[in-house]
């Protein structure tokens, strides 16, 4: 599993924060390591103005992912988004969360549905903005992505064939625009009421 390196401020949030890491089977350091092109850099979006901050983390080989609000987020700009890897807000359910690590630790780049769809980045964009009408049993296949069932697991649960479910995950992936299997859990944490209704980051550090 991937290190991930919590440099956000508040020691509270740093903390919370690690607790979900930690359960969630990830090495969690809250401090600057050697740092390497598996480590992540779990960073304040301010820190992010800061260009000797970026080039003090690339130079380490970090992959840098960025926390901030939902309402921040729609202040960002192009040129403050090409060192990143990602760049995560607090409203994001905790299962989105960790999901969206894991794809930035398998090389993708994650950003907010609401980044101008015009600075055309290598991660979700348009397909994130309008929910499609999909049908109970595309839902369904939906939530059983988002629990990280297998094809043959979900085949199981719904007393279908195996190539039944390909079919309807095809169709899935078709309607929502997305490219795979991780990232249409992503989208139906994001956009489903059933799975979207769970405890957000916001509501734990609230908790707190």
């Amino acid at each position: 599993m991937s290190k991930i390196e919590l440099l956000i401020p508040s020691r509270l949030v740093r903390d919370l924060l690690s607790s979900v890491l930690v359960e969630a089977g990830f090495t969690v350091f809250q401090e600057p390591t050697l740092g390497d092109a598996e480590t992540l850099a779990l960073v304040d979006f301010e820190d992010c103005r800061d260009l000797e901050s970026v080039s003090a983390h690339q130079s380490r080989g970090v992959k840098i992912v960025a926390m901030t609000s939902k309402d921040d987020s729609l202040e960002i700009e192009p040129d403050e988004i090409a060192p990143l890897s990602g760049i995560l807000t607090y409203d994001l359910s905790v299962a989105a969360f960790v999901r969206s690590l894991l794809l930035i630790c398998a090389g993708e780049r994650i950003f907010p549905h609401n980044l101008a769809l015009e600075r055309k980045l290598a991660a979700p964009s348009e397909q994130w903005l309008n929910a499609p009408r999909l049908s109970p049993r595309e839902r369904e296949m939906l939530t059983h992505l988002a629990a990280g069932h297998s094809n043959k697991l979900i085949a199981r649960h719904l007393d279908i064939a195996e190539a039944t479910v390909k079919v309807h995950l095809k169709s899935v992936l078709r309607k929502i625009r997305v490219e795979n299997r991780t990232q249409a859990a992503i989208w139906g944490l994001a956009n489903l009421p059933e799975l979207s209704a769970k405890p957000t980051l916001c509501d734990i550090v609230r908790a707190a």
